[in-house]
């Protein structure tokens, strides 16, 4: 079995060298704080965020405690009677945490006073002719907790080696942190098993889990009407599936078509994940610096809110190498990888040989990202930074344990950056 082949999600190497602080992220939700950053003085920003009195869509500001941003959305959806399609929202955000984002609701003011949920507080801040789109923001603020630490004194040697950047690995919750899934069923899903993917989300999992029961029937007896009662009401998504196959027998393409578009889309991303994780991981293995440009990396410039812009490459050759090794180490531009697509070409030197290789072992081409049965789901590809800055980082110990206060562009996380000053190999801890 080849190097790839061996990945488990969660393993990818370290950057850093020292021993980490070990620890505990979310003994409780107060110790992992998350808050969207939407703009910058001085800076353009989101049509959403223009105050326009006749605008069909309510702009608001919700902060939540232990709710998965997908679930939140069908809640709003039931609560104001619209559907799913008319809530809007710029990222995901983790469930156990406290998190404040902003969500886009095509709905009347009026309405709003409807929504009365548990764990949630709800600001109107003004209505807009636009929606709120995923990507929709600058970053995340962010305030975490990290319990039952030891070797402290660490903290200043890893972040001296660090250096300002850490390597930009999905973290675990885009593969699923307690059932880690996600990548498994997207990979189904691009090689067109569809019945493979839904009965893998539904029947994967730890006997620890909530639901191990039903996944133990389904998996036994394929009675997706009567397993429907043996799965939690909680479990919402997976009685969608279980009900629409229990009166669609072997629809399982239309079965995926009944979760909401962005957790069914973040199927197959799990998939492009996981490739970018491998290709992140065999370049820090060979001692590659995925921090500064190699000839043939593509690299990508920053936008116009200091952030990568993922829809810019530039491919790097003698001639501009130096300028674009400076621009890397300012923090105003990023060795790009790859998240595979229909459109998608190999970056060109060595990490050109690492994509190929590891799409090769999975036995994945660029093609098959097309989608034939549900190209709602299918992918064009992009790149995004192998490495990543973090911003404004302060450590306190006023709680006892020490506390990280830092702020990070869009589509990074916490946990990628927190598992460098931890450095546990049990994922389940993030």
């Amino acid at each position: 079995m080849s190097l790839v082949s061996q990945h488990i999600v969660g393993s990818e190497s370290f950057f850093s060298k020292t021993s980490g602080i070990g620890g505990k992220l979310r003994k409780k939700s107060e110790d992992f704080n998350v808050e969207e950053v939407v703009s910058i003085p001085g800076r353009s920003h989101w049509m959403w965020m223009q105050d326009i009195p006749t605008g069909k869509h309510q702009i608001v500001k919700i902060k939540a405690k232990n709710w998965d941003t997908h679930v939140l959305v069908k809640e709003l959806s039931r609560k104001l009677n619209i559907g799913q399609k008319s809530i809007g929202f710029a990222g995901t955000k983790d469930k156990r945490a406290i998190t404040t984002q902003h969500f886009s609701l095509k709905t009347s003011i009026e309405k709003l006073s409807s929504v009365d949920l548990e764990n949630i507080e709800l600001e109107f801040l003004h209505s807009s002719v636009k929606p709120i789109r995923l990507g929709n923001l600058v970053g995340n603020k962010f305030k975490i907790r990290v319990t039952n630490s030891s070797n402290r004194d660490h903290i200043a040697d890893i972040f001296s080696e660090l250096d300002g950047f850490f390597p930009n690995y999905f973290g675990v919750q885009r593969f699923g942190a307690v059932r880690p899934i996600t990548h498994i069923v997207g990979e189904k899903i691009v090689q067109g098993d569809y019945e493979g993917a839904v009965l893998d989300y539904l029947t994967l999992g730890s006997p620890n889990f909530a639901g191990h029961g039903g996944r133990e029937y389904l998996l036994e007896t394929k009675d997706f009407a009567k397993s429907l009662d043996k799965f939690p009401p909680h479990m919402l998504f997976e009685r969608q599936l279980l009900g629409h196959l229990s009166r669609n027998k072997g629809d399982y393409a239309g079965a995926i078509l009944q979760l909401p578009e962005s957790l069914s889309k973040m199927l197959v991303h799990g998939y492009q994940s996981l490739i970018f994780n491998k290709v992140l991981d065999m370049r820090i293995k060979e001692g590659m610096d995925a921090c500064l440009p190699q000839i043939g990396d593509f690299v990508m410039p920053a936008d116009g809110y200091g952030g990568p812009d993922q829809r810019v490459t530039i491919e790097v050759t003698e001639r501009n190498q130096p300028k674009l090794l400076k621009r890397c180490r300012e923090g105003k531009a990023w060795v790009a990888g790859l998240l595979p697509g229909v459109n998608s070409k190999f970056s060109k030197g060595r990490q050109g040989e690492l994509e190929k290789e590891v799409m090769d072992d999975l036995g994945v081409k660029f093609g098959d990202f097309i989608i034939d049965e549900i190209h709602e789901l299918s992918s064009y590809g992009m790149y995004r930074p192998l490495f990543q800055k973090y911003n404004d980082i302060e450590v306190d110990y006023n709680s006892g344990d020490p506390t990280f206060s830092f702020w990070l562009h869009k589509g990074t996380y916490a946990t990628s950056f927190l598992r460098e000053i931890m450095k546990s190999l049990d994922v389940t801890v993030y």
